[in-house]
C-alpha cells in the first residue's frame, strides 16, 4: 500500500504542468536620439558647471559667476531627458496566468476571465474580472508597451480565440521570442477551488483537471467534451 500512495504521489508531482509568463517593461514613446541628445548636453554643461564652480577655487579668485547657471541648466536638461525617456505605465506580465499590470499591486486577469479583447486608438483594451469574480478593465498602450500587446494578441488568439476582436490585418509589432523577462510560475493551487462545469469543490489535488489554453479547473469526473474556450476534454486531461 504504502509503495502504491509512493507512485501515486511521484505521479501527480510529475504531471504538474511547467507554468511561464513573460514580464515586459514600458517603453518611452520619445525618439530616443533625442533623448540620448539631451542627457549628452546634460552631462556637458553640468560638468562645464561644475568645473566652473570649483576649479578656479583651487586656485585663486572663486568660482567663476555664471557657473551656478551651468549646473541648473545642466540639471534641466538631464532631468528633461530622463521625464521624457521613461513611461508613466506598469510593466505587463502575459503568459499561462493570463494578463497583469503592475500597478498599485499587481492586478491579474485569468484567461478563463477575460471576457473581451480589443483594439481602441492606441490601446489594446481588455475587460473581465480577477481571479476572485471582481469585475476587471485592462489597458495596454501599444506605444509604451509594442511587445507586450503583441503578446496579448498572440496568446489570446491561440487560447480564447474567440473572446479577441482584434482584425487580423491591424498593424501591430510582431511578438518575438527575444524580448520580456521570462519568469517560472508555481503550480496552480487546486485544493479549495470549485469544478467549472458541476461546481463541486477540489478536495483532493489529484481529483482536480485543468484547461492548458485557460486555465480553468474541472473535477476528474466532471470534464466537459469541450472547454469553454474551445480546448478538447482530451486536452484537459493532459494538460492537469
Amino acid at each position: 500500500m504504502a509503495k502504491s500512495n509512493k507512485s501515486t504521489a511521484k505521479a501527480t508531482k510529475t504531471s504538474k504542468r511547467s507554468r511561464r509568463e513573460r514580464r515586459f517593461e514600458p517603453e518611452s514613446s520619445a525618439n530616443p536620439s533625442l533623448v540620448k541628445a539631451l542627457g549628452a548636453a546634460g552631462a556637458v554643461i553640468l560638468g562645464a558647471g561644475a568645473y566652473g564652480q570649483l576649479a578656479p577655487s583651487l586656485r585663486e579668485g572663486g568660482p567663476i559667476s555664471w557657473a551656478p547657471w551651468l549646473l541648473a541648466a545642466g540639471a534641466v536638461a538631464t532631468a528633461v531627458s530622463v521625464w521624457i525617456g521613461t513611461s508613466a505605465d506598469g510593466a505587463v506580465r502575459v503568459g499561462d496566468a493570463g494578463i497583469a499590470i503592475e500597478k498599485r499591486g499587481v492586478l491579474r486577469m485569468p484567461w478563463h476571465a477575460v471576457k473581451r479583447i480589443a483594439l481602441k486608438g492606441a490601446a489594446l483594451e481588455i475587460s473581465g474580472t480577477n481571479d476572485a469574480g471582481d469585475p476587471l478593465e485592462l489597458s495596454v498602450s501599444t506605444r509604451s508597451h509594442p511587445q507586450a500587446t503583441a503578446w496579448v494578441v498572440r496568446e489570446a488568439r491561440r487560447r480564447i480565440p474567440s473572446l479577441v476582436e482584434v482584425p487580423e490585418d491591424v498593424s501591430l509589432a510582431e511578438a518575438r521570442e527575444d524580448t520580456g523577462r521570462a519568469i517560472a510560475l508555481e503550480a496552480i493551487q487546486v485544493v479549495g477551488k470549485v469544478c467549472a462545469a458541476g461546481g463541486k469543490p477540489i478536495t483532493y489535488e489529484p481529483d482536480a483537471r485543468i484547461c492548458p489554453r485557460c486555465e480553468r479547473i474541472y473535477f476528474k469526473d466532471d470534464v466537459p467534451d469541450a472547454c469553454a474556450c474551445g480546448a478538447a476534454k482530451s486536452e484537459i486531461a493532459l494538460g492537469s
